[in-house]
Order: structure tokens, then C-alpha cells, then sequence
């Protein structure tokens, strides 16, 4: 199983945004020093307590240059939101500017003010990832191409430069609902799966959906290599440190997820149930419930016997790191927990 790092980068009071973005990079540098395999930031938008970064594939082409051999991993765009060529001549710079480091990944998103500050409407989300997807790997595998869809039309384009990967850099898709996870299945992309979106206990019943579709639909794929598991994740020297450092942070981290989102109608769609319900479960979350449901914050040792646990239950063959959820942890601190980590949690998996 390969180890990765995710950012999220939400403003902390101790910190400027520069200040944020400078330790951020500066771990995910570390990070290569130590071994991880790849570091994964997300694209979020008009809300500096949840995220300060509008745009991962600057913060990447900013490491490109600081790194050799990490990968970068787009984790995630938020595709529905920005025109598929502009995306594709990005993502393409960025790989080439890395010599072929780039691992694509897109997602819908989930909240409303990211859709309204664009001007796009929320319920067009599925079908403009699926067709902006469509179109950029035609940009990055034909010469010249034309596309007619719903919400795009190009003719005769020819997106350069192509990336550096051929064909082209590999695709992972943020799955959130049964419905995404079966839909992926049959299309063949790869998966990135969250367990602070949908909890361990959720994840047993989603990630089945996904595989048997793969299978059914007749994709070679190995299991391993279509699952990434990204998960809140602290090292530390005793439970009481490890709870002192890290409550107030993922707590924190939980009442900004609530805050992102406007009051939610009951108009009886299933989509708004499920917000509703997500809030609610949330609001009565304590850390207890975290560290059994969707984190894996232990001792060294502990934290080798809950991946161990978590690597035979889900089959992913790579596991992202989120150090810092909620932001509140000092940059020292951080860095600790991942020197922990690669010391003596990685070298117990191949």
C-alpha cells in the first residue's frame, strides 16, 4: 500500500495565508524526504475557515519545483465549476512541468455557495463532470478535435502541450453516493473515497457497489489500484497527547463543515434528506465517534494494526494522509506526527 499526503488549508488564527500556504508546502516537501508516494490538495472556494485553496494546481506547480519524485496529485478539481479545455491545457502544463508527475483527479463538490458563486446550476453537476471529463481526454489524446455536448461545443481545437503521460495521466473520480460509486464502476475510472464524507461503516457498504459494477461491466482493473482511501490520520507518542493535539482541530474542522452549508428545505428530495441528515449526525458527533468512525489517530503501533485492519477490509492500494484536519495543529507538530509515521508505520506495508 502507498502512503500519500492531502491539504485542505483552512485558515488558523496563528497563521497568515501566506503563512499557510509556505508550511503547507514545506511539509509536503518533508514529505517527500520521508516517502510518501504522492501528496493530494482540493480545490474549495469563499470560505477561509473550511479552505484558503481556490486553486491545487498552483499550489502544485509551486512544489513541482521543490520536489523530484513526489507525486502530484489533483485531489480534487471541482469540475463542473471551470471549462473543461481550460482544465485540460492545465493539467497538462502541470505534468509536463513535472516530467509526468500528475495524477488526475476530478469531483462535483457539494456545496451550494460554490455553485451559486459561479453562476452554475448545482443539479447540471453529474452531467457536466461526465462531459467535461469526456472532452479533456479527447484534448489529451487527439491531435485535433471537435466536441458538440450540452454545455460544450469546440471545433477543430488542438489543446497543447499534450501531457507529458501517455495517453494520458490517470483519472480518479470522488465518489460520495451509491449512485456515483456504481456509475464510476461501469465507466472503469478509478475511485477516491473519503472517510470524513462517509464513515468506515459506510464505506463497507459503497465500496462493494463500485467493485461488483467494475466487474459486471467487464473492466481489467486491479482492485487495489482503483481505490484510494483518504482519511484523517495522527501519529502521536501517548493517547493524551495524541487527544490534546488533535480534538480541538478535527472539532473545528467538523462545525465549519456544518457552517458551509445554507439551512437546508425540507422539499422532500433525497438529496436535501441526506444533507439533513449529514448536519444532524455531524452536530452530535463527539471525538470518541471520530476516532472509531472516520480517523485513525493513534500510537505508532496502534496506528499499524487499524491500517492493517482498514488495508484487508477495503483492498486500496493507496491511503492519503490528512495531518491537519481542521487546521489548528502547529506546523511542528505536523511534521512530528508524519516523521512518526514514515518511521514506523510505513515500513510495516509493502
Amino acid at each position: 500500500m502507498k502512503f500519500g499526503l492531502h491539504y485542505q488549508l483552512p485558515h488558523a488564527p496563528h497563521e497568515t495565508a501566506v503563512e499557510r500556504y509556505r508550511t503547507s508546502l514545506d511539509q509536503a516537501v518533508y514529505g517527500e524526504t520521508l516517502g510518501f508516494e504522492s501528496v493530494w490538495p482540493v480545490e474549495q472556494h469563499f470560505n477561509a475557515e473550511f479552505s484558503l485553496l481556490p486553486s491545487p494546481l498552483l499550489w502544485l506547480a509551486a512544489l513541482s519545483e521543490r520536489t523530484r519524485t513526489i507525486r502530484l496529485g489533483i485531489g480534487i478539481i471541482l469540475l463542473p465549476l471551470s471549462h473543461p479545455v481550460r482544465v485540460a491545457e492545465e493539467v497538462a502544463t502541470l505534468d509536463t512541468l513535472s516530467n509526468g508527475r500528475v495524477e488526475f483527479g476530478i469531483g462535483r463538490g457539494v456545496f451550494p455557495s460554490h455553485f451559486a458563486g459561479f453562476g452554475i446550476p448545482q443539479e447540471e453537476s453529474r452531467e457536466r463532470l461526465l462531459e467535461g471529463l469526456e472532452l479533456i481526454l479527447r484534448a489529451w489524446t487527439q491531435e485535433r478535435f471537435s466536441y458538440n455536448g450540452r454545455f460544450f461545443q469546440v471545433e477543430d481545437l488542438s489543446v497543447v502541450p499534450k501531457p507529458v503521460q501517455q495517453p494520458h495521466p490517470a483519472v480518479h473520480v470522488a465518489a460520495n453516493t451509491a449512485e456515483t460509486y456504481e456509475l464510476m464502476g461501469r465507466l472503469g475510472y478509478s475511485i477516491l473515497s473519503a472517510s470524513q464524507v462517509n464513515t468506515f461503516a459506510k464505506l463497507r457498504e459503497l465500496i462493494p457497489l463500485y467493485r461488483r459494477a467494475y466487474r459486471e461491466a467487464g473492466h481489467q482493473g486491479s482492485d487495489r489500484e482503483t481505490l484510494t482511501l483518504l482519511s484523517p490520520v495522527f501519529v502521536g507518542e501517548s493517547p493524551a497527547q495524541i487527544r490534546d493535539t488533535v480534538e480541538p482541530s478535527i472539532m473545528r474542522f467538523i462545525q465549519s463543515v456544518i457552517n458551509a452549508f445554507p439551512p437546508i428545505q425540507d422539499d422532500g428530495s433525497d438529496r436535501n434528506r441526506l444533507l439533513q441528515e449529514a448536519a444532524d449526525r455531524l452536530r452530535r458527533t463527539t471525538f470518541e465517534q471520530v476516532c472509531e468512525a472516520m480517523a485513525v489517530y493513534d500510537t505508532p503501533e496502534a496506528c499499524v494494526e487499524r491500517l492493517k485492519s482498514l488495508e484487508e477490509e477495503f483492498g486500496m492500494g493507496r491511503m492519503l494522509c490528512w495531518f491537519n484536519t481542521g487546521g489548528l495543529i502547529p506546523h511542528e507538530q505536523v511534521k512530528r506526527s508524519m516523521q512518526l509515521f514514515a518511521d514506523k508505520v510505513m515500513p510495516h506495508f509493502s
